[in-house]
Parts: structure tokens; sequence; C-alpha cells
């Protein structure tokens, strides 16, 4: 099986900055996040030694994903260096769009090119970690249970220690009137439900369907490239940037997440914007009950 992973990587300071890819303070940790991403899919897909006693000698096994990993950029605006790229074998692919916010749209003309080369294309902004070595099995399983017409997309995550709790999902639900209007086009099923092992797993139509990342078939990206709106930079859906991860895909495609559990397909955002905002627990309304 074969792969293309689009990692949309931008990093330029700017003055009063809104988003940690234009702040300087954070370049340290922009690079070691765009690296850890990097990382993630080698170690999950790639090949992996074992450790013979007997002779003190190495197991290499093969990848169990064909990944050609491609960082999308702007001139100048990269972090990863040469010899990273080379270490990992990394590709690099180099644009110039009128706005750098509109960057992650060019990757669906890289994905145009390859079209016929992969099995899966993968959409990831540049500080996504992956660390679920059976995602694509996951993927697959979903597409071959509830059709290729529906897209699974991962629950985002932010795990940190400095929180009020470790871990957590921060792709809120968006309102119900915007939910409405990206959905209105394809009606489809709320709730999808299967037991491929002991427990049902349960999966909701999205209410936000943003994840920054998504992974769809060569089959799925040909049917996209038919539709009119192929290749079209509407930036409707909050801003450019998650109107390029977002957008044309509820376009095209019923988008799910796992809802129980969340667990179930997850990437994690090596950040700590959303987590440490700090708001009060959510109080459920009060229930209330007669006496028979």
């Amino acid at each position: 099986m074969r792969a293309l992973v689009v990692l949309v990587h931008y990093f330029s300071p700017e003055a009063n900055p809104r988003h940690t890819s234009v702040d300087e303070s954070r370049r340290e940790n922009r690079t070691r996040a765009i690296e850890t991403v990097i990382e993630g899919y080698r170690g999950a897909f790639g090949p992996a030694s074992k450790l013979r006693f007997s002779d003190r000698t190495l197991d290499v096994g093969p990848a169990a994903v064909d990944l050609d990993i491609r960082v999308l950029t702007v001139p100048g605006c990269s972090l990863v260096s040469d010899d990273f790229r080379r270490r990992f074998g990394v590709n690099q692919t180099v644009c110039e769009p009128a706005n750098p916010r509109h960057l992650g749209f060019f990757a669906y003309r890289v994905f145009a090119k390859f079209a016929q080369d992969y099995d899966w294309f993968l959409f990831s902004e540049d500080d996504l970690l992956v660390r679920d070595p059976l995602m694509f099995d996951k993927l697959a399983w979903f597409n071959a249970t509830f059709g290729e017409g529906r897209v699974l997309s991962p629950n985002r995550l932010e795990w940190n220690p400095k929180a009020a709790f470790l871990k957590t999902y921060v792709d809120g639900d968006i309102s119900g009137q915007t939910f409405k209007r990206l959905t209105q086009g394809l009606p489809d099923e709320d709730l999808l439900k299967a037991r491929p092992l002991s427990s049902e797993l349960t999966f909701q139509r999205a209410r936000n369907p943003h994840a920054g990342y998504f992974a769809i078939t060569k089959t799925q990206l040909a049917h996209w490239m038919a539709q009119p709106h192929w290749l079209m930079e509407d930036v409707s859906f909050v801003s450019p940037l998650e109107s390029a991860a977002t957008l044309g895909l509820t376009k095209t495609f019923s988008v799910y997440k796992p809802l129980a559990p969340a667990s179930f397909l997850e990437v994690e955002h090596l950040d700590d914007r959303f987590s440490k905002l700090g708001w009060p627990r959510h109080q459920a309304a009060p229930t209330t009950s007669s006496d028979a």
C-alpha cells in the first residue's frame, strides 16, 4: 500500500502574531513539532528493528506502509533542514500563493499531480502527530463498512500536563446554523454504529468537521476531482487556514468522527493554545423526576 502525506508547513514571524506559525518566540517549538510529526510517521509505519540477543544483531522488518512524506511550503518559510529531510526521506514542494494563508489549497494540486500513484492521500497541518500504527486499517475498515461517500476524520487532542485535564479534545461543536450550512448539501445519517470487536463503536456526523487533517482513498480523490468545486479556494469556513483543510471535504463527503469511544481515531495537536484556556467545567442542567 502506498500513501502520500502532504504536510502544510509555514513559518514566518510577524509583529503582533495571532498564530504560532508567525510567532518568533515559538520558532524552536515549531521546528520540533514538525520534526516530531515526521518522526511519528516513520516510527508508526516505517521499518522497525528488533534486538537479537543470541548473536547481538538486529532483525529489521519491512515498512507497514510505503509512505511518501512531502512538506508543502513557501520559499524561505520552512523550518525543516535539508539534513533532517535527507535523514527521514522527506520531499519538499515549494509554491508561491498570493497569500501564504492560502497555502493549504495548494496541497490539492499536489494530490492531483500524483492522483494515480497512491492508494491514500493525507492532508495535514504541520503540528499534528499520528501515533496509531493501525490508522490505515481503521480507515479502510470504516470505508468498507459505511461506504466511500463518507470520510472518517480524527478527533484532535492536546496532551497538556499543566492543564486541568491531561487530555483535551479541542475541536468543539460549531453552531447549529453553521453545521446545517455545511451539511445541507449532503444529507446523511447522524449516527453510524458497528461492532467489529467486543463492543459497539459509534460515529457521529461531525459537529465540527475541522481537524486540520484528513485521509482519503484514490477512489475518493477521483470523485472529488470530478466536482465543480475542485480547486476552488472558498475561504468561508472560519478563515483560509480552516477552509483549506475542511471546506472542500465537507462539500464532497459526509464527514464523521468517532463518538464512542472518541479515542478510536485521534491526532495530537503539538501545541497547548486550546487546552490552556482554562475554561470551567460545563455543568449539565439538572434533570427532574417524579415519584410514581
